[in-house]
């Protein structure tokens, strides 16, 4: 199992669920003060202070859940085209002055830049790779070639 100390801004309930190997399962209502890490030994939630601790040998799994059914979020994804892309990347129907934010596929922030309408985004210095974009809170992935 492996889990990594991650900070993200909430816009609807998420929960994250531990489950134990006898079958018990514990929710905990995420926040923006939310901190789940780990340990070699132990898994770590931590809510504005307040720590549960888990040993990780117990551990069946654990997960995040978010009250949408799939097709809700399949239909809330970005126009991102051409995909794969090489040098500029087409989002389309962007809100007025949106904010765009290009992730690596490991969280960091590549690019973030104001956008309306339909725009073009420079990834010409992008290396190849799998990158995640977000718009308000439509998110889409997109291979750089």
């Amino acid at each position: 199992m492996v889990l990594g100390l991650a900070s993200y801004s909430f816009a609807q309930d998420v929960a994250f669920y531990v489950v134990k190997k006898d079958g018990t399962t514990t929710s905990h209502t995420m926040n923006t003060s939310s901190k789940i890490y780990y340990s070699d030994t132990q898994l770590f939630f931590d809510d504005n202070g307040t720590t549960v601790t888990y040993n990780l040998s117990d551990l069946r799994k654990a997960y995040f859940s978010a009250p949408q059914s799939t097709e809700e979020i399949e239909n809330q994804q970005l126009a991102l085209y051409p995909n794969p892309a090489k040098d500029v990347l087409n989002i389309k129907n962007l809100a007025d002055n949106q904010e765009v934010t290009i992730y690596s596929i490991d969280g960091a922030i590549i690019i973030k830049t104001i956008a309306s309408g339909d725009a073009e985004i420079n990834i010409s210095e992008l290396h190849p790779g799998m990158y995640v974009v977000k718009a308000g809170n439509l998110v889409s992935k997109f291979i750089k070639m």
